[in-house]
């Protein structure tokens, strides 16, 4: 079984920072304390993220069988001793997994190596996902991310002045949805 390399998604991967990208590849998601992962998003000021816009995504499947799920991530404003500093006119937002969730993913890990352990075969997916959302006229819509996989460690850089617009699928640019819309 193999997990397939964490991501961070805006609606498409963007511009990844490699380096994060490596360092990332060697976190093992069924050893790793789901309490230490934290999430941070600079954006500009004039955008936000909807109560459900931010979530984790942890899953294993084996056959038929698909042990975890799909985990809604909580918004704070800071983080005591972290500090990642935006530019003018942009905003930090935090994020984590509320105890429960954090507990939830624990027992999933577990679970997961036991099948292991008994033979079992299968693919793992852990993945973040932020659909950030619009308050008012931007003239650059860039959104930065980092993900910190362990308390105390440092916050790894994952995309860089991402343009939200930016659809890469299609090689064209999309609105951003308006909050509350």
């Amino acid at each position: 079984m193999r997990f397939l390399s964490l991501l961070l998604f805006l609606g498409a991967c963007g511009s990844v920072n490699l380096a994060a990208i490596a360092q990332l590849s060697r976190l093992n998601p069924l050893t790793a304390d789901p309490n230490g992962f934290v999430a941070a998003v600079v954006l500009p000021e004039e955008m936000d993220l909807p109560a459900d816009g931010a979530t984790l995504g942890f899953t294993w499947v084996s056959g038929d069988e698909t042990i975890g799920g799909v985990f809604p991530l909580q918004r704070h404003t800071a983080f005591e001793g972290i500090e990642i500093v935006p530019r003018p006119a942009q905003q930090v937002l935090f994020f984590n997994l509320s105890p429960e969730d954090a507990a939830a993913i624990r027992r999933a890990q577990q679970e997961i190596i036991l099948r292991q352990e008994a033979g079992a075969d299968g693919k793992g997916s852990f993945s973040v996902f932020v659909a950030p959302c619009s308050r008012g006229v931007t003239d650059a819509p860039l959104i930065s991310t980092f993900l910190r996989v362990e308390e105390g460690g440092p916050f790894l850089p994952l995309l860089k002045d991402f343009d939200i617009r930016q659809d890469l699928t299609q090689g064209q640019l999309s609105e951003v949805e308006n909050c509350g819309a």
